[in-house]
């Protein structure tokens, strides 16, 4: 019987392994992850905007869209938000990495999917210019914080809020250790399908045309 490497079975069923550490973070600093949320059909305000809970795996984007319009719309979106997801993107957002995937609003948004956008905002806050050593650790999760109000700065409190964030920075200090550790064991030998640790290929190009290669 041939020796399947630790961590095999689980890279080979996750594309998203080497940055699942933090995308699993994000579930738990903005509520979306189980038991307390409902995971990638979370919404904003668990349902409160939405006339309650929906099925977001099984929606188009161009019908995640026109839900987000209603949360917009809602009298008592105190918010002002239209988050959706395990990763709370909102539409301005969502729409954004639309026009830059060309995606045209017929894909499902399901978990996949939505993992591929968190890997992208991910990509456009510099953290493939850290794993290559041309950012520091605390640039990274002040860029991060500036995406998710959830998570904290440095100084352990929120970009926006100015309050004390959902997690601490240990969290993220240590999420983003598993995140190098992943990256630089690379995949196992023993996974065919996975060529490379970093962001899948279509978002790894998207990010750096829109950012002018910067993150490189």
């Amino acid at each position: 019987m041939t020796n399947v490497p630790p961590g095999a079975a689980s890279a080979r069923a996750d594309k998203y392994y080497v940055y699942r550490p933090l995308i699993d973070l994000i579930g738990r600093s903005e509520g979306t992850a189980p038991p307390k949320g409902r995971g990638y059909n979370e919404t904003l305000g668990y349902g409160a905007y939405t006339g309650g809970d929906v099925e977001l795996v099984s929606m188009t984007l161009a019908q995640v869209d026109a839900l987000q319009r209603r949360m917009l719309k809602h009298p008592k979106n105190k918010w002002n938000s239209s988050a959706v997801g395990w990763p709370q993107i909102v539409r301005k957002t969502l729409l954004a990495i639309r026009a830059t995937l060309r995606l045209g609003g017929e894909e499902l948004f399901d978990a996949d999917m939505q993992d591929r956008m968190a890997c992208y905002l991910f990509g456009l806050r510099g953290i493939d210019k850290w794993l290559a050593g041309r950012l520091k650790t605390e640039t990274l999760i002040t860029n991060l914080a500036q995406e998710w109000a959830s998570l904290p700065k440095p100084d352990g409190k929120g970009y926006y809020s100015g309050q004390r964030a959902s997690v601490k920075v240990d969290d993220v200090a240590r999420a983003l250790d598993e995140v190098r550790r992943r990256h630089l064991e690379g995949q196992p030998r023993a996974v065919e399908t996975i060529e490379k640790t970093t962001v899948p290929d279509a978002v790894d190009k998207a990010v750096e045309k829109q950012t002018n290669g910067w993150g490189w």
